[in-house]
């Protein structure tokens, strides 16, 4: 299997046990979204995918090969991007710095990130903290996208942004899925935007997956959505 797999991972920090048996399978070339309250493990999930937490049990898969036991940086070098929810770009850079920072071989380059946002082209001699939010996010993504990923994580990319940037956002992110073959891990707490964009979905609650499935049944019955989404894992089934 070229894309993640994740079989019956349990994870958390020292002690801590926040993931408990979360299985998922994420093809090249494929989206999942990754739904759930507040505090019910999503960026945990990233954070374990990217190997900073304790893995306790299971197995992850990536890139044809088991990476359970590898450091952070080993996983980035294979083929892992990752856009944070704080976005953690640099203000002193440009943009034209804070995306060569990232770079590494592959088709993704700068013309091809100034051609994806074109705001970014217009400001790329602007410093990090000279930019809008909407900015940020875009060239949050466009880091990642420079390194070349295979997989892509993104922690919230549409969290407080106004509605034209996430609608602009969101077209991008389409365009992603279509026109190259990456994988795709969308956390998101706008579960209508992101059961739209990402034709499958697992939710977690209590660190658990209570639904793993398409978007569409999910979408077509918002009752149950509701429901999923404030849900006690015990409850669920």
């Amino acid at each position: 299997m070229n894309g993640l797999r994740l079989e019956k991972v349990s994870a958390g920090y020292g002690e801590t046990v926040v993931l408990e048996g979360v299985s998922l399978d994420l093809p090249p070339g494929r989206m999942l979204a990754v739904l759930g309250r507040n505090g019910v493990g999503k960026t945990t999930l990233l954070a374990t995918i990217m190997g900073h937490t304790r893995l306790r049990s299971g197995t992850i898969g990536f890139a044809g090969r088991e990476i359970s036991a590898l450091p952070a940086y080993r996983r980035a070098r294979l083929g892992i991007g990752f856009v944070p929810q704080e976005r953690e770009i640099f203000p002193s850079l440009t943009v034209e710095q804070n995306l060569m920072v990232a770079e590494r071989p592959g088709p993704w380059t700068l013309a091809r990130v100034y051609d994806f946002f074109p705001s970014l082209a217009e400001r790329r001699r602007n410093h990090g903290n000279q930019l809008s939010g909407g900015e940020q996010q875009m060239l949050a993504i466009g880091r990642a996208l420079m390194s070349n990923p295979t997989l892509l994580l993104m922690d919230e990319p549409l969290e407080g942004l106004a509605p034209v940037i996430v609608d602009a956002l969101l077209r991008r992110l389409d365009r992603l899925k279509r026109e190259d073959n990456l994988a795709l891990l969308l956390v998101e707490q706008h579960a209508g935007l992101a059961l739209g964009l990402a034709p499958e979905a697992i939710i977690l609650d209590r660190g658990q997956v209570v639904f793993a499935g398409a978007s569409r049944e999910l979408l077509d019955d918002p009752a149950r959505l509701t429901s999923l989404m404030g849900v006690s894992a015990r409850h669920a089934h």
